[in-house]
């Protein structure tokens, strides 16, 4: 019995994808990651794809499954897999065109509204852990549908986000896609606890090197040595026998 596209998913346990975008399109572009100055694309066929949607929880596990099983992997999880690639790159045009200030490709908004066209689900009421709130559930009756919640986020970014805080993470090795929330509009990393930590250290060590070219660092090292000859020698206390 041929697996689904599902069930390929946990038996291969994935790639390490990021979630640092705010929205689930920028991360959906962040799939394609700078590694040595070249894109490398960690979609390479529609069990990625899916694996994806399962982490960034576009859809509910179950319904998901349900869906895959009908789609055996073929013909239809490559046209799955083909229509996903398309669309990161109309995605990631509308993203750069928006840090660089320039006008959207007209082709990246047809593509979202070809896609919000489609959606076709049931409203209901779901309770949180403080209200009720209203939810639209889409179903997924065609393969397409799979993309849908990317081109809702696309267009929620275009229709009510602040474009000035679209940006790409100061890092020129990650350059990943992110929106800042910070108060102060001054978020430079995509993650501070990666990319922002890196950079820090390496300005750090560079510093270090620049003294030590200069001269500078000699004289740290001079004054260090001096400080270890002046300080007095306290021998730590042998066991009692």
């Amino acid at each position: 019995m041929a697996r689904t596209i599902f069930e390929s998913v946990f038996t291969n346990p994935g790639k390490p994808f990021r979630f640092v975008g705010r929205y689930s399109f920028l991360d959906f572009i962040n799939t394609e990651v700078n590694e040595a100055g070249r894109r490398v694309n960690l979609l390479t066929d529609a069990r990625d794809v899916v694996n994806w949607l399962v982490l960034a929880k576009m859809f509910e596990r179950t319904k998901l499954k349900s869906a895959s099983e009908k789609w055996q992997a073929g013909k239809t999880g490559v046209c799955i897999w083909k229509d996903a690639l398309v669309l990161r790159t109309l995605l990631r045009r509308m993203a750069e065109a928006i840090v660089a200030d320039r006008p959207i490709p007209r082709a990246s908004i047809d593509a979202i509204n070809l896609l919000i066209a489609k959606p076709s689900g049931v409203t209901k009421v779901v309770k949180t852990p403080r209200k009720f709130e209203r939810r639209f559930e889409l179903e997924l009756n065609q393969p397409k549908q799979l993309l849908v919640p990317l081109a809702q986020s696309a267009a929620d970014l275009l229709c009510r986000g602040d474009f000035s805080r679209l940006k790409r993470c100061d890092n020129s090795k990650c350059a990943a896609f992110f929106y800042d929330t910070s108060k102060n509009r001054m978020r430079r990393w995509c993650s501070g606890a990666e990319c922002g930590n890196r950079m820090r250290v390496g300005k750090f060590y560079e510093r270090q090197r620049h003294e030590i070219r200069s001269g500078r660092g000699n004289d740290l090292i001079v004054h260090a040595r001096a400080h270890a000859r002046r300080a007095p020698f306290h021998p730590k206390p042998t066991g009692e026998g």
